[in-house]
């Protein structure tokens, strides 16, 4: 996903509906700890640094999530649901823009057979 806040936003929604009873502020450290921060206080700057200067695309950890739910004491989710929604979460800002998504396809596209 792109490392982008509204992305942030997207997983902080879907866990509140299927954990309704952990609280919000638990849901942002798990959140970040689930990109490997310390703490959404050390995520938060570097956030607003990227979004406004560069692209950066990262990965969910599932694991690195249930383990700070943990700390905070919420001990009795099971990782396989955790996974299947996070892994099933619409983000609503895509990796690429359209300009970079067709500089992006255009190089993937395989050369044609003929252009010698």
């Amino acid at each position: 996903m792109r490392f982008w806040p509204s992305n942030i936003a997207a997983p902080k929604k879907v866990l509140r509906r299927q954990y309704p009873y952990i609280k919000s502020s638990h849901l942002d450290e798990a959140i970040a700890a689930s990109f490997g921060f310390n703490s959404y206080a050390a995520m938060c700057p570097t956030l607003h640094q990227v979004s406004a200067y560069a692209r950066l695309v990262v990965v969910t950890d599932h694991l690195l999530m249930l383990l700070r739910l943990e700390e905070l004491g919420y001990r009795n989710i099971a990782p396989e649901p955790l996974r299947r929604l996070i892994w099933n979460i619409t983000f609503p800002d895509d990796r690429y823009d359209k300009d970079v998504g067709q500089i992006i396809r255009a190089r993937r596209r395989p050369a044609a057979a003929n252009a010698g």
